[in-house]
């Protein structure tokens, strides 16, 4: 059920820096970096990085980086151009 949680908040969080600009959503796909950074920083030194807590630590960083990545795409700003056919 966690695996789930994490891969809604980030394919949201990914929505949210897919919409936003090119500076601000450039910050905002910078936090869950630096969170997934205090993350094994608190697994490591609290001695739980092999445990059965930590060996999951993949899956999530995995599962988040793929619903990240779609929910960034989801929000692509290309449109098509209609009649986009050369002129002779």
């Amino acid at each position: 059920m966690l695996y789930v949680a994490v891969g809604v908040a980030l394919l949201l969080w990914g929505v949210m820096v897919g919409r936003a600009g090119r500076k601000l959503g450039t910050l905002l796909a910078i936090v869950p970096v630096l969170v997934w950074f205090a993350v094994l920083a608190w697994f490591g030194s609290s001695g739980n990085l092999d445990s059965a807590a930590g060996d999951a630590l993949p899956a999530y960083l995995v599962i988040g980086l793929l619903a990240f990545v779609i929910g960034v795409n989801l929000t692509n700003r290309s449109v098509a151009v209609r009649n986009s056919r050369r002129k002779p």
